[in-house]
């Protein structure tokens, strides 16, 4: 017989713990009836969005009577619950708010959490939360939390009373699948059997498990934002980089870019949004330094590909002594492993003022704005290959070729291969601390706009940065979300969702592992803790207002 589990989830949000324990429950073949409350209409509608078998409340959980809530669910009237979840509200525990006053109303969501155990018969409980709720305490006269943590103590106290065994610890999402290195804190409690943790599903350090997983991984590659230097004139909503801006990248060159951007990295900290708007007005070369631009940019160069060519393409093999084809002709016979094909072109493109040059395809782009002093200029490209080189006397062996001109090189998995750091490459730019690789998880997803994408581009004249915010179907899947789960709302209202979710596989293993968990102790044989029929569970007034 199918178990069913009967789940409610308090402070639900977009539904990062429901997520995860519908994902649970699937891979351990059960049957989930889930009720899941929250206030803020917005987060009920994208989890009405994607758990359209769950109750939904609209409401505060206090203003809920907790009986109802599941004789509803079941509809029976024992109101048993194999798990309740929940993260309470953290903004105003968390040291990240800084000198700003709390409110006494949002510190107190915790406690509601007592009163649900106290009405239901839930066997165990997961609550999610910053780490510095342990220093819960109350809020002096001027709106300032005192950080001693005795509110902290009286509600592990109370949850004793209610016959719950605790116990708590930080976990860090990224050891459990999720791409992102949110830390928080959690604690478990049962009324029968120890409390454990899961043990990590990723990891940096252990070969037996897979490792990490990376901001790349969530980041929508064929969004590369638009430059750094041209977005305002692309995009009338927005204006050039502010020099904090400028900066940060500045630093994210230097950090994961060559040493030779460091010259570029150096001017670019000293430019805001003035300066750029002078350097694309002041475009003329001064007299001096004419002749070494003319020489500088008189050369052959190479240009990005366009989607779409203005003379024949031809179809280019990845195998050995394999000549290019024609398009016109049949393909060649297609293997089971693949790639063996490839399509080449060569494009008309104009070179454009407003933004460096930077190529555009004539066929797919309207002439930009000609200014008085012109500017624009047509290049002509065309496909080349740039097979894998040795060394020969400090020159590359192995020259650029048109791919029509002779079969491919042999395309070759070399182990010999070395890791090097190139010149330019992709890093995340976080308005809360350092540049970040993108081979690395994605800091903490937070309430507002925090990453952006950062993509350096070297021209033969000098150096392009293209840049972005990352965008909310970029941070939910850093969060473990779905790519097809539907966060409903505003830009605003879907970042902030995201931000205040539990991270979706951290959920799942956390859900899992309580739901299997089978760990003896002293209450599953009838002794250890129990609940006190006795116990009078103080209201949070009277806690917070002791001395």
């Amino acid at each position: 017989m199918t178990r069913e589990i009967v789940a409610v989830d308090l402070f639900a949000g977009a539904g990062g713990f429901s997520e995860g324990l519908s994902q649970a429950c699937e891979d351990l073949g059960y049957d989930l009836y889930e009720a899941a409350i929250n206030h803020w209409e917005p987060a009920i509608e994208t989890h009405e969005a994607n758990h359209p078998d769950a109750h939904q409340y609209h409401s505060k959980v206090e203003q809920l009577h907790p009986p109802e809530v599941v004789r509803r669910l079941t509809g029976q009237d024992t109101p048993d619950v194999d798990l309740l979840v929940g993260g309470p509200e953290c903004t105003h525990f968390s040291r990240a708010r800084g000198g700003k006053p709390v409110s006494e109303q949002k510190r107190m969501s915790p406690w509601h959490i007592l009163d649900w155990l106290e009405k239901l018969d839930v066997d165990a409980f997961v609550i999610e939360n910053v780490p510095e709720i342990q220093d819960w305490g109350p809020v002096d006269d001027d709106g300032q939390p005192v950080r001693d943590g005795s509110i902290f103590d009286a509600w592990v106290n109370a949850l004793n009373q209610l016959g719950y065994a605790v116990d708590w610890t930080q976990l860090v999402a990224a050891d459990y699948g999720d791409p992102t290195t949110r830390e928080r804190f959690f604690i478990i409690g049962r009324q029968a059997g120890s409390v454990t943790f899961p043990g990590p599903t990723h990891s940096e350090v252990d070969d037996e498990l897979p490792n990490h997983r990376t901001a790349a991984e969530i980041i929508d590659w064929s969004d590369l934002g638009g430059s750094i230097w041209t977005r305002d004139l692309d995009d009338g909503r927005m204006t050039p980089p502010k020099n904090s801006t400028m900066r940060r990248i500045a630093e994210g060159l230097r950090r994961h870019c060559g040493d030779a951007i460091g010259p570029f990295a150096n001017v670019l900290e000293t430019l805001g949004r003035d300066e750029i708007r002078r350097l694309r007005e002041e475009r003329i070369v001064p007299q001096r330094h004419a002749a070494a631009v003319a020489d500088a940019v008189d050369e052959p160069f190479l240009v990005p590909a366009a989607s779409r060519a203005t003379v024949a393409p031809w179809i280019l093999k990845h195998k050995k002594n394999s000549p290019s084809q024609d398009v016109t002709t049949p393909l060649h016979t297609v293997h089971a492993n693949g790639n063996h094909f490839a399509l080449g072109t060569a494009s008309t493109h104009l070179l454009r003022q407003q933004d460096g040059a930077h190529p555009i395809d004539v066929q797919d782009t309207a002439v930009p704005t000609i200014a008085t002093r012109g500017g624009h200029a047509i290049a002509t490209t065309e496909t080349l290959l740039m097979p894998k080189n040795g060394r020969n006397r400090g020159l590359h062996s192995n020259g650029l070729y048109r791919p029509d001109d002779r079969p491919a090189h042999t395309i070759t998995a070399d182990p010999r291969a070395k890791l090097v750091t190139p010149v330019v490459q992709p890093f995340v730019d976080d308005y809360e601390g350092p540049a970040k690789a993108v081979s690395q998880p994605l800091g903490t997803v937070t309430s507002r706009d925090r990453f952006a994408l950062v993509v350096p581009e070297l021209w033969p004249w000098g150096l392009d940065v293209r840049y972005r915010m990352l965008q909310p179907r970029e941070l939910k899947r850093a969060q473990g979300f779905p790519a097809d789960y539907e966060i409903v709302g505003t830009k605003t209202d879907r970042t902030s969702q995201i931000g205040n979710a539990v991270p979706v596989n951290l959920a799942k293993s956390l859900c899992k592992h309580v739901l299997t968990a089978t760990d003896p102790s002293l209450a599953t044989y009838g002794g250890g803790l129990g609940e006190d029929p006795e116990a009078e569970i103080p209201t949070y007034e009277e806690v917070a207002g002791d001395d």
